[in-house]
């Protein structure tokens, strides 16, 4: 996969583009998971995304189903570390990871000439059979018509 063509497709997304929450992170901690609010929780608005394209926006709905809400929202949440800003930083490439594989589905895959050639032999098979089965079907009609001398 190029890296320059899926940038063609998706931005890099910053903390600009999307509203972050914090909130406490469950599990074992002890006191910093009681105090601090270290899980992050981040959405995008897909719909009101002017930068996303409807074709990036379907393969999303697509390969995201789960992450995303009823009001069109991705939604990413991260509880990987005890602190917050490197959850920050984990959510944020999660985000650009959905994104990216969003693009990525759109590009088609390349298809070497061994495989062209393939696929040539199989199409001029099938046509061949189907010639054929329309011979037969033409001379078992041909063979039901009564022969009339003029």
């Amino acid at each position: 996969m190029d890296i320059l063509y899926t940038e063609d497709f998706v931005k890099r997304i910053g903390r600009d583009d999307v509203i972050t929450t914090f909130a406490r992170s469950g599990g074992a901690g002890g006191q910093n998971v009681n105090k601090v609010n270290t899980k992050v929780d981040m959405r995008i608005n897909l719909k009101t995304a002017s930068w996303l394209s409807p074709e990036l926006y379907e393969a999303l709905k697509r390969l995201e189903k789960k992450r995303i809400n009823k009001e069109g929202e991705l939604v990413v949440t991260s509880t990987l570390t005890r602190s917050q800003a490197e959850n920050l930083s984990d959510a944020l490439e999660k985000m650009q990871g959905c994104l990216d594989r969003a693009a990525e589905s759109l590009i088609p895959p390349e298809v070497d000439e061994e495989k062209m050639k393939q696929i040539a032999k199989q199409k001029r098979k099938a046509n061949d059979n189907r010639l054929l089965e329309k011979k037969k079907l033409a001379s078992k009609k041909d063979s039901r018509r009564a022969k009339i001398p003029w």
